[in-house]
């Protein structure tokens, strides 16, 4: 005796959940490492941009003389009467550019950087001390640190650290324009 089963030509309902089951393991698997990748991205990327941002300011100090030929004492750190906070076009020492901050940053020319609104720069400078360059010194010792702080939405992404001597001016390393 043979027995004629019907054919199946339907999955069932129960092949159906188990199949959606396992398409959404999958792609809540994709999703938990897709996520974390482009957020890794945007914060690589926001770091070269500080990186180069606080490259940029450093760069620009550097180029200035070490000590105002005008200042009164050199203990005297920070703006002179002679240059103004709105203006970093007018600053002509190094030392002008203490508590100095742009916000978004800035070229010297004043002009805002675009796309750039929640980033921050800022700059300290410090007399150092000659046998320990990392400390403060209340005093004139011929030795500047010069800090650039780079932040976005108040998080510090970059910051670079530079060591000035009047010996750049002395030997003329700096070249002043004007007489």
């Amino acid at each position: 005796m043979h027995i004629n089963y019907p054919s199946r030509r339907a999955i069932t309902l129960a092949e159906t959940v188990i199949s959606t089951l396992l398409i959404g393991f999958v792609l809540v698997s994709t999703l938990q490492i897709v996520g974390p990748m482009a957020r890794s991205n945007t914060v690589h990327a926001d770091r070269l941009i500080a990186a180069n941002l606080a490259n940029e300011l450093s760069e620009e100090i550097a180029t200035k003389l070490f000590i105002d030929p005008n200042a009164d004492s050199q203990d005297d750190i920070g703006i002179d009467a002679d240059d103004t906070i709105t203006n970093r076009r007018s600053f002509d020492d190094i030392d002008d550019y203490n508590a100095w901050t742009s916000s978004p940053p800035s070229i010297s020319s004043g002009s805002s950087i675009i796309n750039l609104s929640g980033w921050s720069r800022s700059v300290t400078v410090v007399h150092a001390q000659l046998a320990d360059p990392s400390q403060n010194s209340p005093t004139y010792t011929g030795l500047k640190r010069i800090t650039v702080t780079v932040t976005k939405d108040g998080t510090q992404l970059a910051q670079i650290t530079t060591l000035h001597s009047q010996t750049a001016d002395d030997l003329g390393f700096i070249v002043t324009t004007g007489s």
